[in-house]
């Protein structure tokens, strides 16, 4: 198996699709074309008569640090009205309703639209040394994904306090607040990932496959509109302009 991104590759093992996010001069920030290899990666798995399952995961110390603010912020430079084609590369909703089931395996940064990715996985397991932030304020984006899909999961003093300072947080926090399945020590992440697969591939397929169903009855996923009518805002602009030039 293969994608359309280098820096998104997908190898099947065991009849587990492992898809490994790896571009570390970025802390793993998603590109479109990223986006696109993952998107297309679960279509392929779900598709796939050999694979079981997916597992999403990143190298070099970084789940994903979010979406490439730089090449956001080319595209609002140089042809604003493109940046509402977005939504056709991202793989939230390819993720999310896949048949199959998805673990998101993290270990170091997982932020933004990376936290985004990971939570439209069934399972995410997680080192002790994680953290997460929703920083997207900081910079005058609101994703309507991340607050819509929290409200009703995350007490809403933490949520507001996550999403209006951007502030970091330790996977013992994410854990505690119901996004997280299980923590572990870096040194027991490999053998708690294999414990976790195996009791998935225990359960029937078709069993599972309603399950995922009727769980994503109440996990419904929004359009990106709010984000996009966001960053054709001045102010956003001028944000993310400083940003890029720190």
């Amino acid at each position: 198996m293969g994608s359309g991104d280098p820096r998104v590759t997908v190898e099947l093992r065991d009849r587990v699709a492992y898809v490994t996010i790896n571009r570390p001069e970025a802390k793993n920030a998603l590109c479109k074309s990223m986006y696109a290899a993952i998107r297309d990666a679960a279509a392929a798995t779900d598709a796939n008569p050999d694979a079981d399952l997916m597992v999403i995961q990143g190298a070099n110390g970084a789940f994903a640090s979010g979406g490439d603010l730089k090449e956001i912020l080319d595209v609002l430079e140089n042809d604003p009205p493109a940046i509402l084609d977005y939504e056709e590369y991202l793989p939230f909703e390819a993720v999310r309703t896949m048949k199959k089931p998805t673990i998101a395996v993290i270990d170091g940064l997982c932020i933004g639209g990376g936290l985004s990715l990971a939570l439209m996985c069934d399972l995410l397991i997680a080192t002790d040394r994680s953290r997460f932030a929703i920083p997207e304020a900081k910079v005058g984006i609101v994703d309507g994904h991340l607050p819509r899909f929290l409200r009703d999961i995350v007490p809403h003093a933490t949520l507001r306090y996550w999403m209006y300072t951007g502030v970091l947080f330790p996977a013992a926090e994410a854990q505690a607040a119901g996004l997280l399945t299980k923590v572990v020590a870096p040194e027991e992440l490999p053998a708690a990932l294999e414990k976790l697969i195996a009791g998935v591939k225990s359960g029937s397929p078709v069993a599972l496959q309603m399950l995922k169903h009727i769980f994503n009855e109440k996990r419904q996923l929004s359009a990106m509109t709010d984000a996009y009518l966001m960053m054709l805002q001045p102010e956003v602009l001028k944000r993310l302009q400083a940003f890029r030039d720190k």
